[in-house]
């Protein structure tokens, strides 16, 4: 086997470059008028030893030059990453507790666990190990202190060298993500997957940095990453940094530090620098004590931080810190961190909110809780232990790791939160500064006054206690205001809800808000009312702890996209009163200039004080597998830090889409959306080449109101929705961004009202994939008809579009020309080996609203028939051409013998019989016939396994013979068909076969009544035909019939193993939903399996009318997502159930907060 991967070995060093032209890590600049070298080192951005082989010549190098570069600055990168980390964070970073509904999930106060403190406490933030360290679990003593080009960094920092970033942070951040739409080849080269099945692919790639064999390593790219990968990641990135140090080193010596896969390569960095007119060549050396030395030197060596006294965004907590403390939101953890990257020390402060004033005893943690848990969770050994009393309690650590470093904690417990100070760092970096940082330390002072708070961005006021304590402030997102004195605990919850695809009821909304706070504190029962006439403000109270006679008392208000909630726990209804009174709107405020935003994803410019967000890679994305002319859409949100969100959605039609002329367009717009809502204040104007409708959506029972704007150009679509207020007028942020944006002329496709049906028809001439499924994004016209019978003639063009050819003949036939028609007829009957073509052909003229369509069908069946094709299924399905259908009667029966026709004909033919377009004498002399198919498919029903519920939701053949047989069911041997039929157990046969006795008020067989009315599994079929009959079965009277028809619903839905399973009635509730009175039935469905018995609740609601009965539900449970077991009490499941009732109608109720759909998905 050896021998063999040594023979693989040497054939792909074969394939690679005979003389290998990159086989160093370092490299360097010299010549095109530099009067002093410089460098270029290959890294990996790891830790890991084998990154770490630097030569004596490494360091000498390193100690020459002037300027230390990087691919980036270490020193900006926590600024430069806090909105992206926060994009992923905040709030809701939580995610979703999917036992709540959308509006408990909206409100919910994350009470801590203690595993998160526990964790706070003995493990460094991921981000701190990624800026500093690079370290892998359980590697340790196979890494270095940090990795490679922190420590390039660190020692040019401690030689007092000068230090730049090569890359712009956002535009590396754009071109990092787009090449990771499409890194991997589908398939790697062969070559290297002969390799791989040797070595792995970290080994290969690990061995070849080992030998600094940078041609292999290019090899293995290439084999491995597509051409846009290495594009977008390598080579735009290489031209980027090259010019940068085209213009820095003429001026000083530069030591840049790159990823190794930068450097080789006809577009690596060693080529451009050598296009440019530089000599690059390799260096090499021993590493002796010199090298060895020099790293040591570095490693020990610490530089004094520099400090400042810094602030926590709510001005609650300030320390002497290395940088800004900036807030991160994760897990209801505010979290701040600040870096040494020089000396690989960091500062980490977590604010974890406790809630304990809401009551829930069971979340509480007290500080000497906390204290018997430190010998676990504090690092190594703890050598100093503080208890702290002012500003509160706390406790202050110094411990030792078993590396031995030293670290310093300080932990508080305030009346809201739990705080955690920890200072980090190699060898005695804790101990040199601890004391310095943790002295500094300051908190806010208690509660002396109340004071007006207004957030920086405006848009309310509110007076507290002067010890708030606030969260998420500097980025968009749900936001909490917490302040407490001796009268109690006030709360404030800011709730940004940007939902563009429908508008909610105002009343429903601001009252639902409590009732889904309480329910997360489990609080059954309050009172409430609402505080004005437009319903978007309510007030409620509850009884929070009875112990201590305290109230919780809440406040909704609705504006805008934003819920504001308030809170107050205490004894003293006036503070409730004041702290809501003092609540008021204020106009935004804008700390950031308006300025041009050119959005590089989307293709547009507007003017914002909202960056271009950062581009997100989607992983489930393949637009880079799609071809340029597809319909492309992408979408993207502007999010001010008022908590607007203006919502932009681009769709590149299709290079084939048509339309006829801007109206057609926009009336898709308008359809769509008049549907949903009110359309107001309508807009349509064209400047240039620009199309653009303007409008808005309101509904009656909210004052909100959804923004839309659509702009079109060319083969581009723009729709630009946000959620405002009806009455007042739009913020200075949307004005300005709706009136200012501009579609840039990049990639706008084709236009959409230019003819392309000849580019259609070329395309499926030379099977261009341009063609496969775009027939129906075309708009055909008469003029075109010769055109398409001509494709229509050579049935090659679409051996590999079936679908187009079904298209054309569609359109075609609805010129309704007779030159058309005689043209199609020809095309059937030459198409006589394709039954498919036949099939489109008969569709087309099915679909006719004239009687000549029809007659044309039997004609050509009179020809020739097709066969096979599900499509034959749906031929002649029609509710909307009935009185076209009845004149293709009693000719098409002729072709009911055929097994394909038998279920369409006869089912059209009943059809028309229940809705009195034929009598049976049509059919009589057929009656026969359908006489010997309806015994034949009532012995098929006999043999049918009986041993499972019947499937109750497909109609039988076997009941539309029942239909069609019942007029002559005297005669003698149709007589014995619906004896015979009494053995069967097919639902539907059986059912229409008894209301058709009802109907005429004939006498209902014993054994009929058995296995129908009084049969479980068949009484709701029964009764919903009978009641769309408006004939109600007379046992409908019974006072337990309701009950018994919602059981047989539920068995409607749900097959079961006949005495095994069961399903058995459990409770009814009766509640009043919007002046209705609603009746819920519950029931308990028992299985049994070889896996286990399981149990699941159930329920159906009906609307009551007196001792109407209701057949249509309400409401109806038909899957099994209540599971009755020990992780729910089954009060909890009905509840679930009954909310499900309550609310059926609210589209965010449900916990799907996702929607699909858009106005421009109809296009």
């Amino acid at each position: 086997m050896r021998r063999i991967f040594f023979l693989i070995m040497a054939l792909v060093f074969v394939q690679l470059p005979a003389q290998q032209k990159y086989r160093s890590l370092l490299w360097k600049i010299s010549g095109n008028g530099l009067t002093r070298d410089s460098y270029l080192y290959g890294t990996m951005h790891v830790s890991s030893k084998v990154a770490f082989r630097l030569d004596d010549v490494f360091y000498k190098a390193l100690l020459e030059s002037d300027v230390i570069a990087l691919e980036s600055d270490p020193a900006e990168w926590l600024e430069n990453s806090y909105e992206l980390l926060n994009t992923y964070g905040g709030y809701y970073g939580m995610g979703r507790d999917y036992n709540k509904n959308f509006y408990e999930n909206l409100v919910e106060m994350y009470f801590p666990k203690r595993i998160y403190i526990r964790n706070a406490i003995r493990l460094d933030n991921q981000m701190v190990n990624n800026f500093l360290y690079r370290k892998q679990l359980g590697a340790d003593n196979f890494e270095e202190e940090t990795f490679l080009d922190m420590f390039i960094y660190q020692a040019g920092k401690k030689f007092g060298k000068e230090f730049m970033g090569l890359e712009d942070f956002k535009e590396s951040r754009y071109l990092v993500t787009k090449a990771g739409y499409n890194a991997n080849k589908r398939q790697i080269d062969t070559w290297l997957r002969k390799l791989y099945d040797e070595k792995s692919n970290y080994s290969l790639t690990e061995n070849a940095y080992r030998d600094r064999n940078l041609d292999l390593l290019d090899s293995i790219g290439k084999a491995t990453n597509t051409a846009h990968f290495r594009q977008y990641m390598l080579f735009n990135r290489n031209a980027n940094m090259v010019e940068v140090l085209d213009s820095v080193m003429r001026k000083k010596s530069v030591f840049s530090g790159v990823g190794a896969a930068h450097l080789p390569g006809p577009k690596g960095i060693i080529e451009m620098l050598r296009e440019k007119g530089y000599t690059v060549t390799a260096l090499t050396s021993a590493k002796t004590d010199f090298a060895t030395n020099e790293k040591e030197k570095l490693e020990n060596t610490f530089i004094k931080p520099k400090l400042k006294t810094e602030t926590s965004p709510d001005g609650f907590i300030s320390v002497l810190s290395f940088q800004p403390l900036k807030e991160l939101n994760l897990y209801n953890q505010k979290y701040y961190i600040a870096t040494d990257m020089v000396n690989g020390g960091y500062l980490a402060i977590t604010r974890i909110n406790t809630f304990e004033y809401l009551n829930k005893p069971e979340y509480n943690i007290s500080l000497s809780e906390i204290d018997q848990l430190l010998y676990e969770d504090i690092p190594g050994n703890i050598l100093e232990k503080e208890y702290i009393k002012k500003p509160y309690p706390g406790i202050k650590i110094v411990n030792k790791t078993k590396k031995n470093d030293y670290q310093q904690y300080c932990i508080y417990k305030t009346p809201l939160e739990i705080v955690i100070v920890k200072l980090g760092g190699k060898k005695h970096y804790a101990r040199l500064h601890g004391d310095k940082i943790f002295n500094s330390l300051n908190f806010k002072s208690a509660p002396e006054k109340s004071v007006l708070y207004i957030p920086e961005y405006g848009k309310y006021s509110v007076r507290l206690p002067s010890n708030y304590i606030a969260e998420n402030l500097s980025v968009p997102g749900k936001r909490i205001v917490q302040a407490y004195n001796e009268k109690g605990y006030y709360i404030l919850q800011e709730i940004p809800v940007h939902e563009t695809k429908f508008i909610e009821e105002d009343a429903f909304e601001a009252k639902y808000l409590h009732e889904a706070f309480y329910n997360n504190l489990e609080i059954k029962n309050f009172k409430g009312f609402f505080k004005n006439s437009k319903k978007n403000r309510y007030f409620s109270s509850a009884v929070i702890d009875s112990v201590h006679q305290k109230k919780i008392y809440l406040y909704s208000v609705l504006k805008d996209d934003i819920y504001y909630l308030l809170g107050y726990i205490g004894k003293d209804k006036t503070q409730a009163d004041d702290f809501f009174q003092s609540f008021t709107l204020r106009p935004l405020q804008y700390k950031k200039p308006f300025k041009e935003v050119r959005d590089t994803a989307l293709h547009f410019s507007v003017k914002s004080p909202v960056n271009m967000p950062f581009p997100v890679m989607n992983y489930g994305d393949n637009s880079l597998y799609e071809k340029s002319y597809h319909r492309k859409e992408k979408t993207t949100k502007y999010t001010a830090l008022t908590n607007e969100e203006i919502e932009i959605k681009r769709t590149k039609f299709h290079d084939l889409k048509m339309f006829s002329n801007i109206d057609s367009l926009w009336a898709n717009t308008n359809k769509y959306y008049q549907d949903k809502f009110t359309v107001h204040h309508e807009k349509k104007s064209k400047i240039g080449d620009v199309y653009t409708y303007t409008f808005f959506l309101r509904d009656s029972l909210s004052a909100k109101q959804i923004r839309v704007k659509q702009l079109l150009k060319q083969g581009v679509m723009y729709e630009l929705k946000s959620v405002e207020d009806s009455v007042q007028n739009p913020s200075v942020f949307k004005d300005s961004f709706y009136n200012t944006f501009t579609i840039m002329d990049t990639l706008l496709g084709r236009n959409v009202f230019d003819d392309k049906v000849t580019d259609f028809f070329n395309a499926l001439k030379s099977n261009d994939s341009l063609a496969i499924n775009a027939a129906y994004l075309l708009n055909f016209k008469e003029k075109d008809a010769k055109a398409m019978m001509a494709m229509l003639k050579n049935p090659d063009y679409f051996k590999n579009n079936v679908y187009a050819q079904e298209v054309l003949i569609y359109n075609l036939a609805k010129f309704d020309k007779p030159y058309i028609d005689n043209f199609l007829k020809q095309l059937y009957r030459d198409s006589y080996s394709d039954g498919k073509v036949q099939i489109n052909i008969l569709s087309a003229f099915m679909r006719s609203e004239k009687l000549s369509g029809q007659e044309t069908v039997l004609e050509l069946l009179s020809e020739d028939f097709p066969v096979g094709g599900y499509q034959l299924n749906n031929l002649f399905t029609s509710q909307d051409t009935l009185s076209l259908r009845k004149k293709m009667f009693p000719k098409l029966l002729g072709y009911s013998s055929v097994q394909e026709y038998k279920k369409p004909i006869y089912s059209l033919l009943a059809q028309l019989k229940d809705s009195g377009f034929i009598k049976p004498k049509v059919y009589k002399k057929y009656k026969t016939q359908l006489l010997n198919d309806a015994k034949i498919e009532l012995k098929r029903s006999l043999l049918k396994n009986n041993n499972y519920t019947t499937n109750l939701n497909w109609k039988s053949l076997l009941s539309i013979y029942v239909k069609l047989l019942f007029p002559y069911r005297k005669e003698k041997d149709i007589n014995f068909f619906f004896n015979q039929l009494l053995n069967s157990d097919d639902a539907y046969a059986l059912a229409n076969y008894y209301v058709l006795l009802t109907e005429r008020k004939l006498p209902i067989p014993k054994n009929l009544r058995k296995k129908t009315i009084e049969n479980p599994e068949s009484l709701s079929i029964v009764t919903d035909i009978l009641t769309e009959l408006k004939m109600p079965p007379k046992e409908s009277s019974d006072n337990d019939f309701q009950k018994k028809y919602a059981r047989s619903k539920i068995l409607k839905y749900h097959y079961m193993k006949k005495n095994k399973d069961s399903l058995y009635f459990h409770k009814k509730i009766s509640l009043s939903i919007n002046h209705k009175e609603i009746e819920v039935y519950y029931f308990v469905l028992e299985t049994n399996s070889s896996y286990g018995n399981s149990k699941y609740l159930h329920a159906i609601a009906f609307e009551k009318e007196g001792n109407i009965l209701k057949s249509k539900p309400y409401f109806e449970v038909k899957n099994h997502n209540y599971v009755m077991n020990e992780l729910k009490t089954t009060a909890e499941l009905e509840q679930k159930i009954l909310d499900e009732v309550r609310f059926k109608d609210r589209e965010r109720f449900n916990n799907n907060p996702y929607h699909t759909e858009g106005i421009l998905d109809v296009f």
